[in-house]
């Protein structure tokens, strides 16, 4: 099974493919580190991140920039095993149905960089 950034879903697209290896697994453990909420996975409760506690925050400065502390945060433990020599969040505009963007721009050792996003809600 794969995941599929799109519908937010695991899709049996890929169940008898290969597994994600390079940029493809590294692009799916960033995006689930962000979207998984920190503490609720059982075998590691520090995967994940905060973000999930936006939707009760207004889109104002300190918001955003604790929003990038918290992607930031979630993606770190990727550093070693992934070789990641940078990693780079943004923040976009927030949608106008009240989803804030989050880009996740992550650089290997070899030079090559895997990008990922995701919507998170915030109050509107």
């Amino acid at each position: 099974m794969r995941f599929d950034q799109t519908i937010n879903d695991y899709t049996t697209d890929g169940i008898n493919s290969p597994p994600l290896t390079g940029s493809g697994a590294l692009a799916e453990a960033a995006y689930l580190r962000l979207l998984t909420p920190k503490g609720s996975y059982f075998a590691d409760p520090m995967l994940g991140s905060e973000l999930h506690k936006l939707k009760r925050s207004k889109d104002v400065p300190r918001m955003r920039r604790q929003a990038l502390a918290w992607a930031r945060e979630a993606l770190e433990p990727l550093r070693t095993p992934y070789y990641l020599t940078d990693i780079n969040v943004s923040t976009g505009a927030v949608i106008k149905s009240g989803y804030l963007s989050i880009k996740a721009v992550l650089t290997q050792a070899d030079g090559s960089q895997t990008t990922t996003s995701i919507n998170v809600q915030v109050a509107g």
